[in-house]
């Protein structure tokens, strides 16, 4: 019987010190919990920091890529829209070439373009690409956006020389559009022309249109050359003096017309 009582109280005191033991165990894995968050929140800050900025980089990259497309759209677009501007540009110019043409039916033309500048500042000239071989001749009248621009002096069998009306060596016979007055133009520089020969008793004015005179059907009549820019005498003299506004740039023309005279 005694040796029953102390089994079981041997039983339980063994009950009772595993129940210790287990409720030890279960503070200790709580305390290292609790020690082991802060850690574990860390890493998992961290983790989750490394996959966001990984997150970036990767949107950023396809970002930039897609940029670079669009850039590239961007660019190929301007690139249409400067060539369909050129091409408006270019049926103005040859819509004005057609207008031009049309008012002049009993002479020749030839359309060609400037492919060259003179290259010293003692001559005023350009090269176009037409020449005997288009049936140009040396004296042929060239036009362009409807005025004077120059006359050949040099062809080639493809291409020639046009002195231009601004030059110092230009010369033809003109005429006053508003009153009908016989006049001579000579270019002075690339902006203005002057009048030779206008008499005082001569009524020309500022804003007057020069046009070409005709006088002997070689060239015809009516092509503008300038305005008049101004008009001034001094009493004793011969002759008005007079200046003429040129409205061409050849920097600025691509196109031009040479009108084929007629031969007498």
């Amino acid at each position: 019987m005694k040796k029953k009582l102390l089994s079981g109280l041997f039983v339980v005191v063994l009950i009772a010190g595993g129940g210790t033991f287990l409720v030890r165990t279960e503070l200790v894995k709580s305390m290292a919990l609790d020690a082991a968050q802060p850690f574990l929140t860390a890493v998992r800050f961290v983790t989750d920091s490394l996959e966001t900025v990984a997150g970036i980089i990767s949107s950023k990259k396809e970002l930039v890529e897609e940029n670079n497309k669009l850039q590239q759209k961007i660019e190929l677009l301007k690139a249409q829209l400067i060539y369909m501007k050129n091409l408006e540009k270019e049926n103005a110019y040859l819509r004005q070439i057609t207008n031009f043409v049309s008012r002049i039916p009993d002479f020749e033309f030839r359309t060609g373009k400037i492919i060259g500048y003179s290259p010293d500042n003692w001559n005023n000239y350009v090269i176009i690409n037409l020449g005997s071989k288009d049936g140009l001749k040396t004296g042929d009248l060239v036009v362009a956006n409807g005025y004077l621009l120059g006359q050949v002096y040099q062809v080639g069998n493809l291409s020639s020389s046009v002195i231009l009306t601004s030059d110092k060596n230009f010369k033809i016979s003109a005429r006053c559009r508003k009153t009908g007055e016989a006049v001579f133009f000579q270019g002075k520089n690339l902006k203005e022309g002057i009048l030779l020969y206008v008499k005082p008793d001569q009524d020309v004015r500022i804003g007057d249109i020069v046009e070409t005179a005709g006088l002997n059907g070689v060239f015809p009549p009516g092509i503008p050359i300038g305005t008049v820019k101004s008009v001034s005498y001094i009493e004793g003299n011969f002759y008005k003096k007079v200046t003429v506004s040129l409205p061409l740039n050849p920097l600025e023309i691509e196109y031009v017309v040479v009108i084929l005279r007629k031969q007498k």
